[in-house]
């Protein structure tokens, strides 16, 4: 089988997009698949053709490496038109809905599509018009959560039947043989990309009404940046927030390792894959309480979480935080989706819809009207955790 994933970014960016792409990749190549990583890419300094584990990553950077808002290059638009045949499947992980039209317009066999970020957002103005064309065109949407299936089946119900849930996977042995690092503080971990919807901030503020035996070490990076730090330095609580910037895994998992308490405020989320690690940590964690959030709860029944408000205040917040500290720290759960589970579940797909002949898959992406899977009922056909 030969694969492309066209993806946003790919390490050596490290972070909560880049992980499944990476982890699937490594997966399919040990399981006898040819890969191919397609990126558009920020950084100018790297190679822009390079093997990373044996995965064979193509970066097209275009004029201006800093424009996240539009991440597809004509260069990356011409190798995909030129190259997407000579592919089992292509299939599009991203936060950006352009790259799904780049995909469409290359006229792959099949198409696969992986949105990385909240269906809601996807499918409101300026996205909307453009995620139901790139849905409708792929021969499956593979969403990480019910909740985002159940709004994506809602607004393109004709595509129902194409749409599938396989949730993400974490490294849990990993991060449970991690050793943490030395601390005098009680350490509250935050981590994820620096900007609004994730609300580092109300974790800054909460830190204001906590004792000086607190730390909030905020792992992670983004244009967000500056700000949080503006915000840490005007309500006088600089010195017990630590920006660790983004990390390597190891690193990470000596965090999660290190931390009494982990916080993922987020307003809304594609998965909680946050909330899942500081689970596999053995961390007491406090969660926005959103769709995301509460479908991974269900692993461990709720237990060593407390869910606040999305729009609660740094109060809120702060009295959780109290309460989660005197309580004794839960064990670390055992059975949590593991990334082989993920890739296994994903690879299944795949001989599924090479199962069809590729001449009908190639028309029905040309013309929008994909035959459906085994299964119709949503519900039914969806994989889960």
């Amino acid at each position: 089988m030969k694969v492309a994933l066209v993806t946003s970014r790919y390490p050596s960016h490290d972070g909560g997009l880049e992980r499944p792409v990476r982890e699937l990749a490594r997966g399919l190549m040990r399981r006898g698949a040819s890969v191919e990583v397609i990126t558009p890419e920020c950084e100018p300094r790297m190679r822009r053709e390079s093997r990373l584990e044996g995965v064979l990553v193509r970066r097209f950077p275009g004029p201006d490496h800093h424009n996240a808002r539009f991440p597809v290059t004509a260069a990356l638009s011409e190798h995909l038109r030129r190259t997407a045949g000579a592919f089992d499947l292509v299939h599009v992980h991203s936060a950006h809905v352009l790259l799904g039209l780049a995909a469409i317009r290359a006229r792959p066999r099949r198409l696969v599509y992986s949105p990385l970020t909240p269906m809601a957002r996807l499918l409101c103005w300026p996205y909307g018009r453009a995620t139901r064309s790139v849905v409708d065109r792929a021969a499956l949407t593979i969403c990480a959560t019910r909740a985002d299936a159940d709004v994506l089946c809602g607004a393109c119900p004709e595509a129902a039947d194409r749409v599938l849930v396989v949730p993400l996977g974490i490294d849990a042995a990993a991060i449970q043989a991690a050793a943490p690092f030395s601390a005098l503080s009680t350490v509250v971990l935050t981590v994820g990309r620096l900007e609004r919807r994730k609300r580092v901030d109300r974790a800054i503020a909460a830190m204001a009404s906590l004792p000086p035996m607190f730390e909030l070490v905020v792992v992670g990076d983004g244009h967000a940046r500056r700000r949080l730090m503006g915000h840490a330095a005007d309500l006088a609580v600089s010195s017990r927030v630590r920006f660790a910037g983004p990390v390597a895994d190891a690193e990470l998992h000596r965090w999660l390792r290190t931390a009494r308490l982990v916080v993922a405020l987020s307003e809304e989320e594609a998965f909680g894959l946050q909330v899942l690690e500081g689970i596999a940590a053995g961390a007491w964690v406090v969660a926005s309480d959103i769709p995301a959030h509460r479908e991974v709860s269900h692993h461990v029944g709720d237990l060593g979480i407390t869910f606040v408000s999305p729009e609660g205040s740094p109060l809120e917040v702060a009295e959780a935080i109290r309460h989660a500290v005197a309580i004794p720290a839960p064990a670390p759960a055992r059975s949590l989706p593991s990334w082989a589970e993920v890739v296994d579940r994903t690879l299944a797909l795949y001989e599924e819809l090479m199962r069809r002949r590729p001449t009908d898959a190639a028309r029905r992406a040309r013309h929008g009207r994909p035959r459906p899977l085994e299964r119709r009922d949503p519900r039914d056909v969806a994989v889960e955790g």
